[in-house]
């Protein structure tokens, strides 16, 4: 079970440290955590600064590493000078997903990998903020997968390692919720079964 460093809010503007119950919906076989030591890139940290990153975000007010719009790609770093980089419920808010993903795979070296956290679309948490831009479900990365038959949108390639549903514990009907079974059926009929969507990624070479 990976440890992520993650924030929601609400029931949904709180934030928590200990690990989030989560289903492993499509796992990549031999799926192993890999030593990383170079640069590792906090994207759109917010108010979350994290030690041992380049905190990166929009606002100078806040505290931060690097200041730049994530919205207006390149961002200021070398091509393949990134082991790591997090986004953390800030894709949603961006306006051109297919051009951050295609700065993502510029920034990474070869086989350095990306976690990105978004919020369900099947969720309330996912259409209730009206800064949302876009909405994600579990197989959304596919798009920029080798070999998937849709993945035309970018030259950017990334195998997808986990693409994991999770649901917040922070209220007794959240608790409730996460107790139900065959959640990963239910999840295809009725809306707040799962909450969010973490996917990990690592870059492949770009496709000529």
């Amino acid at each position: 079970m990976l440890v992520l460093v993650a924030h929601f809010e609400d029931e949904h503007e709180q934030e928590h440290d200990s690990p989030l119950p989560r289903v492993a919906t499509r796992p990549a076989a031999g799926y192993t955590v890999p030593a990383r030591m170079g640069l590792k890139l906090h994207l759109g940290c917010g108010q979350k600064y994290l030690d041992g990153w380049v905190n990166c975000d929009v606002l100078p007010g806040l505290r931060v590493d690097r200041c730049f719009d994530l919205d207006r790609p390149p961002y200021p770093f070398a091509d393949g000078e990134a082991d790591e980089v997090l986004l953390d419920n800030v894709l949603e808010h961006l306006t051109d997903v297919v051009a951050v993903m295609t700065e993502l795979h510029r920034l990474l070296r070869v086989g350095g990998r990306a976690t990105i956290i978004v919020p369900y679309a099947k969720s309330d948490w996912a259409l209730q903020d009206p800064t949302h831009k876009h909405f994600f479900t579990e197989r959304s990365m596919d798009y920029f997968a080798a070999g998937h038959p849709y993945a035309y949108y970018s030259r950017a390639r990334f195998r997808v390692l986990r693409a994991e549903l999770y649901g917040d514990a922070f209220t007794l009907r959240h608790k409730v919720r996460n107790a139900l079974p065959f959640k990963g059926v239910l999840r295809y009929f009725l809306y707040n079964i799962y909450d969010g969507v973490r996917f990990d990624l690592e870059k492949v070479p770009a496709v000529a």
